[in-house]
């Protein structure tokens, strides 16, 4: 890090630190109380108004013992507090707190309403309606041009991470709803950040489990959002339409369009750009242009660590119908389809030079690489989706979900590669010139039909017998997936080979390469629960015809190649039965205090393994037939401390083998490149891998709280793998060799996040993630072994610092380091590599329309004696126009300081490659994009 970087991130650190120590930290506590019969009153709602002001300040609920705290009010004013029960009437206090004050209001009784007529229904700001938090959009008082995510930002429990995610007192949110249906995809931000505010009736935070599983396991929460709009609400649109030209020819453009009648949702998209932004899908460009802003969580911009200058152009559509439109969360029957066409031409450049660091040629043996191509791809994707969930047969709940894909792609490609080698053994370079057509249409289709047992339901699972039959009581889970496919390739290929120390291995080739593919998979599933046992069926077939033509033009006469030209056809069966039981050692449930369980699972498996391979090239034709059995063991614990905290372990350990394939026992070797080889093995074993996993999650609950989860997995392969490299006179060869000796793998994983609320309107959120793997490799190099003991590390640090409708900055940091040590060697050849970056986003709202934002990230590679560093700073301004802020004008910088260069390194077990790729340097663009949106219409 550099000394001014340093500089910039401690004045923040000391900003932080001084908003945080002059806030004042003022407490009111108390408990409700049913004065009838005297008992605490659970879920009552608790609500704080600054007096004279329909808006809520803040709100809670009472817990299981009637207590409530509310935090972070201000001093010096005179604040309402109301406490809503239903069936009772409201209960008011008037209170003003003096700076860090704490005031503690007792057992606050409410009275009974003894006739309904007397208490007029007020839907208070949060409310319990059964096992279902909701929330009165009304009552929160916002910008008429607010969205969803501004809602949220003021609701108790909720946290708006930096990255987006959503939790409820520390319990993640994975998926929202509107009116009970997906919202113009899957995407979170889509109903976050277009949806307005004003259309939303309440806010639904709920347990989609079924009610048997939460009363059989009732901490063990599996939280969903559903947003209900307002009648006439559910007919909409939204969108945008954006143009920009910058310097050195950029151009970026994008168009969206979202209409719901209802029960159907319409999208219509198109993106072009040549500066590097990468569509991957339509939820990928509705995401990232939505009308409240992505800020620092933007993922479609350019990318300035991608090889070579893209220009994309992606068109595609959506179509959503609900069926029956009922609105409810347990009950889909839709229809979608999906249709993506995508352009890509792209231009790149790369020259690398890559260093052996065995023992004696650690300097001196090393190999160049130049490679240029241009490579103009399309690609067209159909999707069809019908889903029918929560319907019954007879007195039995069923799924079915049905998928059907189409993809059509075309890639045509042009480029030059040159190799020099500067080996002991070899002095040569090689060039290849490729011009390539490739063409594939490939069909897929999957469907899972779930059949449950009378106790059960999609979303649980009850396992008693209670008085049901044997068969009242199998559950049946169908998936039966396949495709089919065929690609035509065709590519004509130029190469030339000089040896300088033997000429008598100079070559030239001229060839062509007609070759076609055709595939085909089917894949069933099939398992029977019945209780606590489970038997899991897995069939699996693959198929391939494969017709390869590769012809020699020599003197401009055609001669076919016999050593690459071929016929073929593989088939592979697979068939996978298991049986599984499960065991509860121990249970407990207090109500309103605690649960716990520990359950342990044994399985056992086998698979049945048979491949064969007919082919012209007789030492192509093989067979192989393997069966393996495949043994489990895993003990479980779960528990949970109400409104407190859960934990959730496992230890699991399995036992797995994996197969030699077709093209490491018999590889075809094509000439056209002579200075390098790859035999493989004539014979190879079994590869044996047995694991064993331990992984603890751990979730604070409330809303500030704590979550983690660490795991920890051993795996120890025997017969496994590895290279036996030779370097022969004038050629690299490469072969597989099995090593008896165990080589074990050591791999920890885990994330820990906190989010600290610093103020009423200031939040401090952390989300630490770090992998870390130890291994031991063995490979050959001219017949002399190397031992690697190997180790990375990649960790990652992510922190946001908000002010509510202001300012936004995250910082973000991550370190790849990779070491190797040689066991076996007195030399010190070890090598060791870095790669850290670090990274400070800020979003700062200077007023309701006019934005800055800026991000600079710093990049340093290191490894033994290479060493480079770069800062990319990007930065940009936007200023909304319109009365509903619907046109945006915005200036952007990119790479601002020119230090963008393309350098890059990489880490193999016995190499070091350094390089340089063409990529996407500074430019300029001015934009201006346009917002469609309207919420009700007839």
């Amino acid at each position: 890090m550099t000394k001014a970087s340093f500089q910039t991130l401690l004045l923040l650190a000391l900003f932080i630190l001084l908003n945080i120590s002059g806030f004042a930290q003022t407490k009111i506590e108390g408990i409700a109380i049913d004065t009838a019969h005297n008992n605490v009153l659970r879920s009552a709602t608790v609500s704080v108004y600054e007096k004279g002001n329909k808006s809520v300040d803040k709100i809670t609920l009472t817990d299981t013992y009637g207590k409530f705290t509310i935090n972070d009010l201000g001093f010096n004013k005179t604040y309402l507090l109301e406490l809503r029960y239903q069936g009772f009437k409201k209960a008011l206090r008037e209170f003003i707190l003096k700076k860090d004050e704490s005031k503690n209001f007792g057992k606050i009784h409410m009275d009974f309403v003894e006739n309904e007529l007397e208490e007029v229904e007020v839907l208070p700001p949060v409310r319990m309606n059964g096992d279902t938090l909701e929330f009165n959009a009304d009552a929160f008082k916002l910008d008429s041009n607010a969205v969803v995510e501004d809602l949220l930002r003021k609701l108790p429990g909720i946290v708006v991470w930096g990255d987006g995610s959503l939790t409820y007192n520390g319990k993640e949110i994975p998926n929202i709803l509107v009116n009970g249906k997906e919202f113009f995809g899957s995407s979170k931000a889509i109903v976050l950040q277009n949806l307005a505010k004003d259309a939303v009736q309440k806010l639904q935070i709920y347990d989609k489990r079924n009610e048997k599983e939460k009363k059989e396991n009732p901490l063990n929460v599996e939280l969903e959002m559903n947003v209900t709009l307002k009648k006439g609400k559910e007919k909409m649109y939204f969108g945008s339409l954006s143009y920009g030209r910058g310097t050195s020819k950029r151009y970026q453009q994008h168009a969206n369009f979202n209409l719901s009648t209802g029960k159907s949702q319409y999208t219509l998209a198109y993106s072009g750009n040549n500066s590097n932004k990468y569509l991957q899908s339509t939820d990928h460009l509705l995401k990232n242009t939505s009308f409240k802003g992505v800020g620092i969580n933007a993922d479609f911009d350019s990318d300035f660590l991608s090889t070579g200058i893209s220009n994309q152009h992606v068109l595609s559509g959506r179509y959503q119908y609900d069926i029956v439109g009922t609105n409810q969360v347990n009950r889909k029957h839709l229809l979608t389809s999906n249709v993506l066409s995508r352009w890509d031409n792209t231009v790149n450049k790369d020259h690398s030079t890559t260093s052996l660091l065995s023992d004696d040629n650690a300097v001196n043996n090393q190999r160049t690489n130049d490679n240029e191509s241009h490579n103009k791809r399309r690609n067209l994707v159909a999707a069809l989706n019908y889903t029918n969930t929560g319907g019954k047969v007879s007195n039995r709940f069923t799924n079915l979900t049905a998928d059907a894909d189409f993809e059509h792609s075309s890639n045509l490609d042009n480029s030059v590669i040159r190799n020099e080698y500067n080996y002991t053994n070899e002095h040569a370079q090689n060039t290849v010139q490729n011009n390539g057509e490739y063409r594939k249409n490939r069909l897929s289709y999957n469907t899972n039909i779930d059949l449950y047992d009378v106790n059960s339901s999609p979303s649980m699972s009850v396992r008693t017998k209670n008085r049901n039959s044997f068969g009242e009581l199998l559950s049946y889970k169908l998936k039966w997936s396949g495709s089919v496919s065929e690609t035509q390739q065709f590519n004509e290929m130029r190469s030339a080979y000089m040896n300088a120390d033997k000429q008598e291995l100079n070559r030239q080739d001229h060839r062509t390469y007609d070759k076609s593919l055709k595939e085909f998979s089917q894949n069933i599933n099939l398992n029977v629960r019945y209780l606590d046992w489970t038997f899991a069926n897995n069939l699996s077939f693959y198929h391939t015809n494969t017709n390869d033509n590769v012809v020699n033009l020599v003197a401009d006469q055609s001669q076919v190649n016999l050593d690459l030209t071929h016929l073929s056809r593989f088939n592979q069966l697979q068939y996978e039965p298991n049986l599984e039981k499960s065991f509860r050692l121990k249970s407990h449930y207090l109500q309103g205090r605690s649960s716990s369980f520990m359950s342990l699972t044994l399985g056992s498996g086998l698979r049945f393994y048979k491949a064969e391979n007919r082919s012209t090239l007789d030492y192509r034709n093989l067979e192989q037939t393997f069966t393996t059995f495949l043994p489990q063991v895993r003990l479980s614990r779960y528990y949970s401390k109400s409104s407190q905290y859960n934990i959730n372990s496992s230890l699991t350990l399995n036992y797995d083998e994996e197969y030699p394939n077709l093209d490491q026992l018999r590889p075809i070797y094509d000439n056209s490149n002579v200075a390098y080889r790859f035999f493989g093995a004539t014979q190879l074993k079994k590869t044996q891998r047995a694991k064993a996993t331990f992984m603890t999650s751990f979730n604070e609950q409330r809303q500030n709280g704590y979550s983690g989860n660490i795991s920890l997995s051993y795996t120890q392969y025997r017969q496994g793998l590895t290279d036996s490299i030779l370097f022969k006179e004038g050629q690299q060869q490469r072969y597989l060799v099995q090593i008896a000796t165990p080589m074990p793998l050591l791999a920890v994983n885990g994330y820990l996040n906190k989010n600290y609320p610093l103020s009423k309107t200031q939040a401090l959120n952390f989300q630490f993630d770090v992998s870390l793997n130890w291994g031991n490799k063995i490979q050959f190099i001219d017949a002399i072994k190397q031992e690697m003991g190997t180790n990375s590390q990649n960790i990652s640090l992510k922190s946001y610092y908000t002010i509510l409708d202001r300012y936004q900055i995250g910082w973000i940091n991550g370190l790849n380091r990779y070491a190797r040590h040689n066991k076996l060697s007195e030399k010190n050849n070890d090598y060791i590599s870095n790669y850290w970056t670090s990274g400070v986003s800020m979003s700062y709202s200077l007023s309701k329309r006019w934005q800055l934002n800026s991000n600079g990230t710093s990049r340093l590679s290191s490894a033994n004696n290479y060493k480079d560093h770069a800062f990319i700073w990007n930065m940009n301004t936007t200023y909304r126009l319109l009365p509903g802020n619907n046109l945006e004008l915005k200036l952007s910088a990119y790479d601002l300081l020119k230090e963008n260069k393309g350098l890059y390194i990489n880490n193999g077990l016995t190499e070091f490659t350094q390089g340089y790729r063409n990529n996407l340097t500074q430019y300029f663009m001015l934009s201006l994009t346009y917002f469609p949106r309207k919420f009700g219409f007839k």
